[in-house]
């Protein structure tokens, strides 16, 4: 029997899309993604969509990433998100990980993500890069406004 205190971190299915949807709802400036989105997230070829989950608690976190063009292989993490429970930081941690196992399986050189500069948002996600791949993200650009109103794109080298 599976350790009941052990986070599994496995791929998205269809049967976790009100899961994301739902969970999405609740983040701010999020986007909820369609079903439909989420099942062409799982046909492109390298996405990275994963769910944390626990025996006794469920799904706890998901994360959504995708291939991106670049001048090296590039993924583009484009939703991080956890349930409010006193295991949203093992949920996170237990996602980041397996991210950090994919792309250097699959030799991606480079992560990307987008967060408002200075946030708590951008100052966590430093914090877990800095953590696992010992990395600090450094902002490239801020996004046009017709975008979004706040956000920076980070690199992360790897």
């Amino acid at each position: 029997m599976a350790n009941s205190l052990h986070i599994h971190v496995r791929s998205l299915e269809i049967g976790d899309f009100d899961f994301v949807r739902d969970l999405a709802s609740r983040q701010p400036n999020f986007t909820v993604p369609p079903p439909y989105v989420l099942w062409l997230l799982l046909r492109i070829k390298g996405s990275v969509c994963l769910i944390a989950e626990m025996v006794d608690e469920g799904q706890l976190a998901y994360l959504l990433a995708l291939p991106v063009e670049g001048p090296t292989e590039s993924l583009f993490v484009w939703q991080l998100a956890a349930k409010e429970t006193k295991l949203e930081d093992r949920g996170v941690l237990a996602l980041l990980t397996e991210l950090r196992n994919l792309v250097r399986a699959r030799h991606v050189r480079t992560v990307l993500f987008s967060a408002p500069p200075n946030s708590a948002k951008q100052r966590l996600i430093a914090h877990y890069t800095n953590m696992l791949v010992a990395v600090t993200p450094r902002l490239i650009s801020i996004l046009p406004a017709s975008v979004t109103s706040n956000e920076g794109e980070y690199r992360v080298d790897l």
